[in-house]
C-alpha cells in the first residue's frame, strides 16, 4: 500500500489532498454531530467557504444529513469512514511515524493517532479509542488489569462504550496506586469501577491518598483488605498508565516546595506511576504511595502507556525503559517531536 500511495501522490497530488480534506471534514461531523458549518470550521481550523463546498458534496453523495440542528453522518458516511481509516493512516504517514518511534523508543508496539484538531480533548479521545483496541487484544480469561488515574486513561475507558463482543472469565480491575486528591472523575478508583462494569468483571479499590507519611502507609498496609488488594495489584497482567510532565504532576500532587526545588535541581522531566525521571531515564524521586513498583514493570505485566502533545515527547523518551515490553499510544505531534529530538 505504501508504494501505491507514493505513486498516487506523485501523479494526482491534488486529488489526494481533496480525499484527505473530505475525510477530515466527514470525521469531524461524525465526532461532533449534530454540528453547524461555522462551528465545524472553528474546530477543524478550515475556512467556512471550504466547509460549505465540501459538505455540499458530502450531502449530494448521501454521506451526511443537514437539518435545522446541524449536520450529522449517515450509515453510508460511517461506513466510508471505517473503509478509509487504514488508507488515511498511510496517506498521513502515520505508519512511518509508528515504525520510526518504535525503532527510536525500542518498544514492541507504537500507535500514532492524528493531531488534526485544535482541541486537545479530541486528541485525547482519539488516543483513548486507539488504546481500547490495544487493551482488548491483550485481555484474556483470568486477567488482572491495573490502571492509573488521569484524563487520558479516563478517555481510554470512556471510549469503550459497549461491552466487547468477547466475554471474559475472572477479569479483575484494580488501581495501580493510591489516588491523587483531584477531580474524582479522573481518579483511579472511579475509572477502575467503570472499566470493570464495561468488561463485566470484578474490581477492588485502594482508598489511600498519595503522600501519606511513612508511618501512616506502614500502618494501613497491614489492613487485611488493603493487603489483599496490594497482592492483586502486584499480580497484574496489564498495566495501563499515563505519562506526565514532572513539574505538572508534582504540582497536582501538591508536593512541598523543597521537593519541587529538588526535582528542578535533578532535572526531572517525566512522571509515571509515582516515579520521577530525568531525561536519561534515571529515577530522581519517588512519591510515597502504595501500588505498582518499578521492578514489576519490567517483568510479567504488559504495559500500555498513553500520552499526547509535543510537550510530552521528552517525558515519553525518559520512561522508554518501562514500556519496551508493551505498547505506546500517542498522537502525531508527540511522534514528530520524538523523531526530531532523537535525530
Amino acid at each position: 500500500m505504501e508504494n501505491t500511495l507514493l505513486t498516487l501522490k506523485k501523479i494526482i497530488p491534488k486529488e489526494i489532498d481533496i480525499l484527505q480534506r473530505r475525510y477530515e471534514i466527514l470525521k469531524g461531523i461524525h465526532i461532533y454531530q449534530p454540528i453547524g458549518r461555522r462551528s465545524l470550521s472553528q474546530k477543524l481550523s478550515i475556512s467556512e467557504k471550504i466547509i460549505r463546498n465540501e459538505t455540499e458534496y458530502l450531502k449530494s453523495q448521501g454521506f451526511i444529513l443537514v437539518s435545522s440542528v446541524g449536520m450529522s453522518t449517515t450509515d453510508s458516511g460511517d461506513t466510508i469512514l471505517d473503509d478509509l481509516k487504514e488508507i488515511m493512516h498511510h496517506v498521513k504517514g502515520l505508519n512511518y511515524m509508528e515504525e520510526e518511534v518504535k525503532r527510536l523508543i525500542g518498544c514492541k508496539e507504537v500507535v500514532v493517532v492524528p493531531s488534526n484538531s485544535s482541541e486537545y480533548e479530541e486528541i485525547k479521545e482519539n488516543i483513548g479509542k486507539a488504546a481500547v483496541d490495544v487493551l482488548l487484544k491483550h485481555i484474556k480469561d483470568n486477567t488482572i488489569i491495573a490502571l492509573t488515574g488521569g484524563s487520558t486513561v479516563y478517555n481510554v475507558v470512556k471510549s469503550l462504550n459497549n461491552k466487547p463482543n468477547t466475554s471474559y472469565e475472572n477479569v479483575l480491575v484494580v488501581p495501580a496506586r493510591g489516588s491523587l486528591r483531584n477531580n474524582v472523575e479522573y481518579q483511579a478508583n472511579t475509572i477502575v469501577s467503570k472499566l470493570a462494569r464495561k468488561l463485566n468483571g470484578d474490581y477492588e479499590l485502594l482508598n489511600i491518598p498519595d503522600n501519606l507519611s511513612k508511618k501512616a502507609l506502614d500502618s494501613v498496609r497491614k489492613e487485611p483488605e488493603i493487603e489483599q488488594t496490594i497482592s492483586n495489584i502486584l499480580k497484574a497482567n496489564i498495566i495501563l498508565f499515563g505519562i506526565g510532565n514532572a513539574y505538572e504532576m508534582a504540582g497536582r500532587r501538591n508536593l512541598p516546595e523543597p521537593v519541587m526545588d529538588f526535582l528542578h535541581r535533578r532535572q526531572a522531566v517525566a512522571e509515571a506511576l509515582g516515579y520521577y525521571f530525568n531525561k536519561n531515564g534515571e529515577i530522581v524521586y519517588t512519591s510515597r504511595s502504595i501500588g505498582i513498583k518499578l521492578e514489576h514493570m519490567t517483568k510479567t505485566p504488559y504495559p500500555i502507556a498513553v500520552a499526547g502533545g509535543a510537550k510530552k515527547a521528552e517525558a515519553i523518551m525518559a520512561v522508554k525503559n518501562i514500556i519496551k515490553n508493551g505498547s505506546l499510544i500517542i498522537d502525531e505531534d508527540a511522534a514528530n517531536r520524538i523523531i526530531e529530538i532523537m535525530k
